[in-house]
């Protein structure tokens, strides 16, 4: 079954699941110039006063984040065959996405919902 985890709660997983790292740097991390602008907004929000989540989700919004991290991640064939190997396997077993985000808005949900609405692959075996 495919879930999600944080860096900061790996150790409480079963040690048999398997758990593949999506933050930065990986294959699936957002890329540089994007989470470098998301950081940017974030911290001019929490300047201005709003709490680290609020900020979150409003950096989230300012940089359209998760419409510019799908076209990123839809664009890359190698990757989207990593997803349906992950997918394939998450079949199988417990497998989990983990970055360094604590809660949502996290490119991890995202990767969740594309591998979720992942066609299934045809044996050509």
């Amino acid at each position: 079954m495919l879930k999600e985890t944080s860096v900061a709660k790996l150790k409480t997983l079963p040690s048999t699941t398997i758990k593949i790292p999506v933050g930065y740097p990986s294959i699936f991390s957002p890329s540089e110039e994007l989470l470098s602008e998301f950081n940017e907004w974030k911290w001019k929000f929490i300047k201005k006063g709003d709490s680290e989540s609020v900020a979150r989700k409003q950096a989230w919004e300012q940089t359209h984040f998760e419409q510019r991290y799908r076209a990123m991640i839809t664009s890359k064939p190698e990757v989207l065959q990593q997803l349906a190997e992950i997918k394939t396997l998450s079949e199988t077993q417990d497998v989990y996405l983990y970055c360094y985000c604590g809660k949502k808005p996290c490119h991890r949900f995202i990767l969740l919902d594309i591998m979720k609405n992942m066609k299934p692959e045809k044996n050509t075996h």
